[in-house]
């Protein structure tokens, strides 16, 4: 059947149908395209051969193009982060160490405090702390809250104050912070039963302190001071080695030697599982102990005079007052008083805010150390160095004499008065100073009638050798430096001149003068042992565990011959007279020879003035020295003098065991 299509059902025909074409709008089948892509049978138009167009249809130039630069972003970022990781692997892997290891410090026993007499003042009382390691907590806000809440629950606080406290810490993450002191038996119980599903729960053993005689002794408590939590600029220093969980003597003793007092902490190195509990201890450093305290201070002495000065206060409807009691030479302070004042067992297991709150809302500011730290006008407690000053320049002699008509005469009106009503007569410096007679030291002061006087600058230039005007350096924080005036402050503070009434109220101890209790006590005690002032001090050595002294703070002389002594000797006298036929002669019946001076300041119109007695004893062998300010006391021979006259009588039955001679060669 050849040529019917009918009998081959798959005919090639050629001729009846023709050659069979490509599809129309294609340059040749995609064999011909790739066989044959010669221009020449393309220009021919036979069908032959086509140019390479369906390639280019299919992937243009400009997608090749933005596939390479995709490409070539792709391998930038793999590389640069390569790069990152390969430079942050050494803090990766000390990152996975510190979630391996970790170092607990142990604080070492801290030094405790004995007085002079050997009676312990300060105990460490075994306590347990709640620590939390930040490290462990939930990154998740919800879930730390629920944690913080279950843990305050227990506590008695609150989850806020929880957050609070671990903001505030500025350690390590894997350093335990603390959030509460001096747990309960059953708030241990009851946190370690949590600690099971809250593993950052740390509860670390330590202790606390305990002031055995503070509640009883409030005003003991200005000068042993107390702990409070590390803060930052502690944890800033490297050399201290501080963790969150520290504690550091803020105030008094406790902040002074605070390196003496801490030791030095143990170190233990341990292992803990991806949950931070510890799996195995790898290593271990022994701590050192530190060292013991023990003081100048006469706690029993110290308590006579407390209770004296509050007695005296009480009876006169008041509550703010001052006593310094020091040895006569070497600088060694006995006793150091201020009321009122308040117990640091409140501050040992952390005060509460309410609590501290209260505190310092008082108006009579019972944080306050007024022996060291408060400024009052001396008022005559100063004449002591006025006469000194004028004896050694040669303003006066001994036999100089004044006629004191009641005070300063002008224009037939007496503008720097007398305390006595017309006058004490014919006196010299001796007689003046033992009933204090005003006129006398305006005299020698400014000048008057035909005594020349010191003058302002000869009388700041004593003032400041006998120590007014500027920190002693006794080994306590806070000391304040008293206010020397002078005419160039006088003129710069206030825009006027120095007249010569400022020169004679600071001849008596008035006007803008300011002096601490220390102060006044200092220079007591220089007039007492012939012209050296002796830098106080609190300390007297640091003490093993063993008992054993292992440092001495030895006596320091700040400066020496101030002034001879054979002028220091009539005002020994004058003040011996004090007490004989002046202005203290309730003190003359005690068992041993007082010397002093009483004073009366004026400080504000319409209050009433500052008590103040300073003195020394025994006359003849000065050993003790007595200062006493009432604030708001009235006239010092009424309400100073019995603080005193109970002071003196008990040294005098109870210690009056003359101490070793101390040589003024221990100045630098």
């Amino acid at each position: 059947m050849n040529g019917d299509i009918g009998d081959n059902p798959f005919p090639i025909l050629e001729g009846r149908y023709g050659k069979i074409d490509p599809p129309a709008g294609k340059g040749g089948w995609v064999e011909d395209v790739f066989s044959n892509p010669s221009p020449a049978n393309d220009a021919a138009g036979n069908g032959e051969g086509h140019s390479p167009g369906f390639i280019g249809l299919a992937a243009a130039a400009h997608r090749i193009t933005a596939v390479f630069f995709v490409f070539f972003a792709i391998f930038c970022v793999i590389f640069f982060r390569v790069v990152y990781l390969t430079a942050q692997g050494n803090k990766f892997r000390l990152n996975a160490a510190s979630n391996s290891t970790r170092l607990v410090v142990t604080p070492a026993a801290r030094g405790v405090i004995f007085d002079a007499e050997g009676k312990q003042l300060v105990e460490n009382v075994p306590d347990l702390k709640l620590a939390l390691i930040p490290s462990g907590l939930p990154k998740d806000g919800a879930a730390r809250d629920l944690a913080f809440q279950k843990i305050a629950g227990v506590i008695g606080s609150t989850a806020d104050e929880i957050n609070a406290q671990l903001n505030d810490a500025e350690g390590k993450d894997y350093e335990p912070v603390t959030v509460s002191s001096a747990l309960t038996h059953d708030e241990a119980v009851k946190l370690s039963i949590l600690k099971a599903d809250l593993p950052f729960i740390d509860i670390v053993s330590g202790s606390h302190r305990y002031y055995t005689e503070s509640d009883a002794l409030p005003s003991l408590s200005h000068l042993l001071g107390y702990m409070g939590k590390v803060g930052r600029g502690d944890l800033a220093d490297p050399a201290a080695a501080y963790t969150p969980i520290d504690s550091v003597g803020k105030t008094g003793l406790e902040s002074s030697y605070e390196k003496d007092l801490r030791g030095a902490p143990g170190v233990r190195t341990i292992q803990v599982d991806a949950f931070g509990k510890e799996k195995k201890v790898l290593g271990t450093s022994d701590g050192a102990p530190g060292g013991n305290l023990r003081l100048n201070i006469d706690s029993e002495l110290t308590a006579v005079a407390e209770n004296s000065l509050k007695t005296e206060l009480a009876k006169n409807h008041l509550d703010r007052g001052a006593v310094v009691v020091m040895d006569a030479a070497g600088g060694a302070v006995r006793a150091l008083v201020s009321l009122p004042a308040y117990s640091d067992n409140l501050f040992a297991q952390g005060i509460s805010s309410a609590e501290y709150g209260k505190l310092t809302a008082d108006k009579s500011q019972p944080l306050f150390s007024r022996a060291i730290s408060g400024n009052y006008p001396s008022g005559s407690t100063v004449k002591l160095v006025l006469s000194a000053a004028a004896l050694n320049e040669g303003v006066i002699t001994p036999q100089t004499t004044v006629n004191s008509t009641g005070g300063i005469l002008y224009a037939n009106r007496y503008w720097f008065p007398d305390w006595k009503a017309g006058g004490h007569g014919i006196t010299d410096v001796k007689r003046a100073l033992a009933w204090s007679i005003n006129t006398f030291f305006y005299a020698i002061g400014g000048g008057y009638g035909s005594i020349a006087g010191l003058g302002i600058d000869r009388i700041d230039k004593y003032y400041a050798l006998f120590g007014i005007g500027s920190k002693l350096g006794i080994d306590l924080p806070n000391e304040s430096d008293g206010f020397l005036p002078t005419p160039e402050w006088k003129l710069k503070a206030r825009g006027n001149e120095w007249f010569i009434g400022d020169t004679y109220h600071v001849s008596i101890g008035q006007g803008d003068l300011l002096v601490t209790p220390l102060q006044v006590a200092e220079w007591t005690a220089a007039v007492a042992n012939g012209g050296t002032l002796w830098k106080p001090r609190v300390a007297d050595a640091i003490v093993d565990a063993n008992g054993k002294t292992a440092r001495t703070f030895a006596p320091e002389a700040i400066r020496t011959k101030l002034v001879p002594d054979a002028d220091l000797e009539v005002v020994r006298e004058g003040m011996r007279g004090t007490i004989t036929y002046g202005s203290a002669q309730s003190l003359n019946s005690l068992p041993i020879a007082v010397a002093g001076k009483t004073g009366t300041a004026q400080w504000a119109t319409g209050k009433a003035n500052h008590a103040w007695f300073t003195g020394f004893a025994p006359f003849d062998d000065p050993q003790i020295v007595v200062t006493v300010l009432l604030e708001e006391g009235g006239e010092g021979s009424s309400t100073a003098v019995p603080v005193a006259r109970d002071i003196f009588a008990w040294w005098a039955e109870n210690r009056d065991n003359p101490p070793k001679t101390v040589s003024a060669a221990a100045a630098p």
